[in-house]
Order: structure tokens, then C-alpha cells, then sequence
């Protein structure tokens, strides 16, 4: 920080305000709660901004309905069939003296510019790419830890996997 100049920390409507329009800049709309981008194959994503009931803290939530094929139908969270979260890097320190990588947002730490690096990062490198191209991604994000099958009984996995698979192309992998 340059000497006379004074760090602005984010509020609550300045993290709202950066996160809408983020959203906006990569064509998400949004609709109640939520905001959604469809691709071309028929997935549509969402990102909910989560509130914690710990403190002055956000969750980053991003969703996938996989098969989205009624486009005026804006299905909520609970509705989707993967979920991931954006991370950033702390800006508490553990023990050992290193930052970590969090899913809690704690804005309140965070100058605006910096928090939208990490934002950016996470639209572009977590979200967009499946909406770009396709379901192999999600595929790979949900093996790799990346995101999670919303559903919690081994049937609706099974199902989810199965959408990912791309019967168009045949690309893909089957469960």
C-alpha cells in the first residue's frame, strides 16, 4: 500500500455489487436469487451467493442442471445435479505461517481489486468452462473433486453420471 493511501475494504453491498457485476461482464442473468448462463448443449448453470449464518461471510455456490431443456424454467439450487464452490486465498494465516485456499469469503479482509482476481479466476477457470465445453468438464471437475453430485442416494449418482455422457457425440464416459 502506497504511503497516504488509504485500503477500502469491501461492505456487504460493495461484495453484492462486485459479484453482480462479474456475473453480468460473462452474460449471466439474473432471475430472483440466482443468476443463470445456458450453453449450447443444454446445460445450465447457476451461482447462488450463499450467506453464512457465522458471520459477515459468503459461499461462492455454482450449480449444473444438466438436462435444461425448458429455457423459461429457472430451477432452484436444491434442483441441481452438480455443485462446486469458488475458493479464495485466505487472508488469515494458519500455524505454520501459509495462506490457504477457503470456500468462506470473508469480504470484510478483502480490497475490491483483489477479491475480483480471485472471483474472475474462478468464473473463468470453474464455471465457464463446462458452460463452453460441455459435459466431458463436468465430468472430470465432479472425478477430481472439483464439484459434487448434488444427490446423496447412489441411484441419483448413477442417473447424474449418466447425463454427463454425451449420446450426441458419443464423447464422454459412462458410469
Amino acid at each position: 500500500m502506497k504511503k497516504g493511501v488509504k485500503e477500502t475494504l469491501m461492505d456487504t453491498k460493495n461484495f453484492k455489487n462486485l459479484c453482480d457485476r462479474l456475473l453480468k461482464k460473462y452474460g449471466f442473468k439474473k432471475k430472483k436469487t440466482m443468476y443463470y448462463k445456458d450453453s449450447n448443449d443444454g446445460i445450465r448453470c447457476g451461482v447462488y451467493l450463499q450467506r453464512s449464518y457465522y458471520g459477515k461471510v459468503y459461499y461462492f455456490n455454482y450449480y449444473y442442471f444438466l438436462d435444461n431443456s425448458d429455457v423459461k424454467v429457472f430451477p432452484q439450487y436444491f434442483e441441481a445435479d452438480v455443485y462446486g464452490r469458488i475458493t479464495v486465498l485466505s487472508k488469515i494465516k494458519e500455524r505454520d505461517g501459509n495462506y490457504y485456499q477457503t470456500e468462506l469469503i470473508k469480504y470484510e479482509l478483502y480490497e475490491e481489486k483483489e477479491l475480483e482476481e480471485y472471483l474472475e479466476k474462478g468464473i473463468q477457470d470453474e464455471i465457464l468452462l463446462p458452460v463452453k465445453k460441455g459435459r466431458q468438464v463436468i465430468y472430470d471437475m465432479v472425478k477430481s473433486g472439483t464439484c459434487i453430485i448434488y444427490k446423496f442416494r447412489s441411484k441419483e449418482e448413477e442417473e447424474v453420471m449418466q447425463k454427463l455422457y454425451d449420446f450426441k457425440t458419443g464423447e464422454g464416459q459412462k458410469s
